[in-house]
């Protein structure tokens, strides 16, 4: 369970928010596990919400609520900051730091947390939408540190509603080949592969 909980994380915000807006995030998604799930992906559900701080700092967190299912409790909280503005071709350069937080929902929790931190460049295609790439590095009790990149695409369907559609490498310097599902979503036995479709409503 600790390599699910550890790599799976919610979609967050490809560029910080503007100074004092708000904005509900969620995402959907998970592992492409074709003969383990109906759907295909191993659903993990999140929901929260972002504070721009400054033009160049913005604060989120989310609950993850799939693991309920489970009997634990999840909470992610961090911030992302604006290292580089996009020049022409040159990206914005976003970098981010959070904590994942899980504690069993009985009378020995057994809290966790686990450090991660997120770096991604983007740009603008057209006038509202986003190509990006990055990678979160996760750490983990073992001394063992996570790699997850990503790549994703981020386009309005409204004023207010931006959508993500996001394929990430789930820890692929792990060894999944046995386990829960034996390698069914390892690329040459390593991570895992899935796929997420996030929101942020601008509030």
């Amino acid at each position: 369970m600790t390599i699910l909980i550890a790599s799976c994380s919610s979609v967050q915000p490809v560029r910080v928010l503007k100074r004092d807006s708000y904005a509900a995030t969620g995402s959907l998604g998970g592992a492409f596990i074709p003969e383990k799930s109906p759907a295909g992906i191993l659903p993990y559900l999140t929901v929260g919400g972002a504070h721009g701080v400054t033009d160049n700092l913005t604060m989120h967190g989310h609950a993850h609520l799939l693991l309920a299912a489970f009997r634990v409790a999840g909470l992610d909280y961090g911030a992302s900051y604006r290292a580089l503005s996009q020049d022409g071709a040159v990206p914005e350069v976003t970098v981010g730091a959070q904590l994942l937080m899980f504690a069993k929902l009985s009378s020995e929790p057994n809290p966790r947390v686990y450090p991660n931190l997120t770096a991604n460049a983007s740009w603008r295609v057209g006038e509202q939408s986003l190509v990006y790439t990055g990678s979160h590095l996760t750490y983990q009790f073992n001394n063992e540190v996570l790699v997850s990149p990503f790549v994703g695409y981020q386009f309005p369907v409204s004023a207010a509603l931006d959508i993500q559609v996001e394929g990430v490498w789930q820890a692929l310097n792990k060894n999944t080949s046995a386990g829960v599902f034996e390698g069914l979503s390892s690329i040459h036995g390593m991570g895992s592969y899935g796929f997420y479709i996030g929101g942020i409503y601008n509030l």
